[in-house]
């Protein structure tokens, strides 16, 4: 591209920014042709690839562009679990615990002594959302030289307006009210359709006018991607993601007939399913499945909740940060081993390790399992929050249909998905009340962990027909280093209840946005403070592998020596000799296994040279 546009993102306007102040727009470079076009879409308008990085030199794991993952911590799929930061990748349990526990100030860790970015995910789907500004508003003034160069202009405003619908859509469900006639004039987000820079105090749009800002970016993408070819599949959008967002949206809208037409019409494109019952891969998520219509970002929350999975030193270690929540595992009951899902979407597993700084009893509980990242480390190219599937079509279409009082176009798209999930489906007999309910279940079973529960549950709260409402308890258990050794022991628990109906579930304007601009409205979310709670206890099982023999550097000598080679280290600052250390202690102290203690000095010593 020979002129990069200058795109100056609305989040930093409302995120502590000044120089928006400026009386004239910074997008100054020419757009020369739709390369340039496509260059713009690609690096600013999609969400950039998520990552782990490993830090080396034992400074742990980063994750690169974890977007939108608080979705997922918010719901009622996952219960912490890690006892220690061991195995906690930047520090997640500790970043999350605002949005897990439902806080006003969601940025605020357990101990209040701490801060972490609440404005994030705005920060970044505004800035794609000026991406896509620009672009609408660029296509529009090149001249194409050939029906070719239209067409991929057309293409390329169709992606635009797509994503910008989309990153709205995800907005609008963080921090506005859910969609119902008792909340279309309360203010929700800002809404920000051009590409000048406006020197001016921001209002808050309406929910009704985000939506109907949503529906007309839609009808944009449907006019001009019906008629263009899929670019890249399934890594940039095409018609048929065009009907199955338009059906969920029409579905939180309540418009029942239309999300059924939607539904139908993805199907129509798009019709697959993975086959579970003759599934034998190690993942069912990816660009391969049968299913896959659309991925954007990447997948890292298999990876953040379950890092490490598998024998150390001899040892079988297994500490996910978070395990499937009972909630999520109740849904799950009513089919029992008849589910295929309870194999290939979560799974049982022993979890613990004892180890030398840490001791966590052996125990089986259900771990998620849709992509290997739950056992090795390691992230996918496919997203864990902007996945579209033909699944979600085939429930959008039910749920639609049922509320329509099309209960027999229901039952068949539930069928339809059913035969490929369980090993005996059955009829489906249930009406009413019944059926919505089954089709409720089913959404929670088939989509899980992939970002829909949190906002499904707001819009059933709110539902004109067979609303539906429910409490979560989630916990959080602070862990501190203890004794000289470092062992990780449990400080304390609290609980945290969601009641149904709640404030929190509508997010409060990021800090940092408020901190900006504080005439912006804002939602009330209430203090939430934590009561005593007792974590349940699990069965103890016997690790994998069976009765591992004792490492003799978890004896209570090796470690007193390695802990005595690492401080010398530290105060010699690697200056000396390992002969000279071994002098410095009575023998008398260690006679049982002189050279196990000599051997941890080594240890000790040769690990924090490392450091220093």
């Amino acid at each position: 591209m020979k002129k990069i546009l200058n795109i100056l993102s609305f989040a930093l306007l409302l995120g502590g920014c000044s120089s928006f102040l400026e009386e004239y727009s910074q997008d100054l470079a020419k757009i020369e042709g739709v390369e340039d076009l496509d260059e713009i879409l690609l690096g600013e308008a999609y969400l950039p690839f998520s990552a782990v990085t490993d830090l080396g030199n034992y400074n742990g794991y980063a994750i690169e562009n974890p977007r939108f993952q608080c979705i997922h911590y918010m719901a009622d799929e996952l219960s912490k679990f890690t006892p220690h930061n061991e195995n906690d990748v930047a520090g997640l349990q500790s970043s999350m615990f605002g949005w897990h526990t439902w806080q006003s100030m969601v940025g605020l860790t357990y101990d209040k002594d701490k801060y972490v970015a609440e404005n994030q995910d705005w920060e970044q789907a505004y800035q794609s959302i000026n991406a896509c500004n620009s672009l609408l508003s660029e296509a529009g003034k090149l001249t194409p030289a050939n029906e070719r160069e239209a067409l991929e202009i057309e293409r390329v405003k169709g992606e635009a307006a797509f994503l910008r619908a989309l990153y709205y859509f995800e907005l609008v469900n963080l921090y506005g009210k859910p969609y119902c006639s008792a909340n279309l004039a309360v203010p929700a987000i800002p809404l920000k359709l051009s590409v000048m820079v406006e020197d001016r105090d921001y209002t808050c749009a309406t929910v009704s006018e985000v939506y109907e800002q949503i529906l007309k970016d839609l009808e944009t993408a449907e006019t001009s991607l019906a008629r263009t070819s899929v670019k890249n599949f399934p890594y940039r959008a095409d018609i048929t993601a065009v009907y199955l967002l338009k059906s969920r949206v029409l579905l939180y809208m309540q418009d029942w007939k239309n999300a059924l037409e939607y539904a139908d019409k993805t199907l129509k494109n798009k019709q697959e399913l993975l086959d579970l019952t003759s599934f034998n891969g190690d993942e069912v998520l990816g660009e391969s499945s049968p299913e896959t219509i659309f991925s954007m970002g990447g997948y890292v929350m298999a990876y953040s909740i379950h890092p490490i999975r598998g024998m150390k030193d001899k040892v079988w270690k297994n500490l996910p940060n978070y395990i499937i929540s009972e909630d999520l595992l109740q849904a799950f009951e009513e089919e029992g081993e008849n589910d295929l899902r309870t194999r290939h979407y979560i799974c049982k597993d022993t979890l613990g390790y004892v180890g030398s700084t840490l001791e966590v009893p052996y125990v089986e509980a259900w771990i998620f399992r849709k992509v290997r990242g739950w056992e090795n480390a390691s992230t996918r190219n496919f997203s864990d929050n902007f996945l579209f599937r033909t699944a979600e079509a085939y429930l959008n279409g039910a749920e639609a249909a049922t509320l329509a009082g099309d209960e027999a176009t229901a039952r068949t798209l539930l069928k339809k998905l059913r035969d490929k999930r369980l090993r005996a489906s059955g009829a489906i007999t249930e009406s009413g009340q019944q059926l919505a309910d089954l089709i409720r279940l089913e959404r929670q079973r088939e989509l899980c962990l992939e970002g829909h529960r949190w906002f499904d549950l707001r819009r059933y709260s709110v539902r004109e027909k067979y609303p539906y409402s429910k409490t979560i308890t989630h916990s959080y258990t602070k862990y501190e280093m203890q004794g000289g050794l470092g062992v990780a022991k449990p400080v304390e628990s609290k609980g945290y209840t969601l009641q149904e109906n709640d404030l929190a579930y509508t997010l409060a304007l990021p800090r940092e946005v408020l901190d900006f601009q504080p005439t912006l409205a804002n939602n009330f979310r209430p203090e939430r403070p934590g009561m005593s709670y007792t974590p349940p206890v699990f069965p103890g099982v016997t690790p994998p592998g069976g009765v591992v023999e004792p490492d003799p550097k978890d004896s209570p000598i090796y470690k007193a020596g390695y802990k005595f080679g690492m401080e010398q280290c530290w105060e010699l600052q690697g200056e000396g000799s390992l002969y000279d250390l071994y002098d410095q202690a009575p023998y008398e102290s260690y006679s049982d296994d002189w050279f196990l203690w000599c051997e941890g000095v080594e240890d000790g010593w040769n690990d924090s040279l490392e450091w220093l």
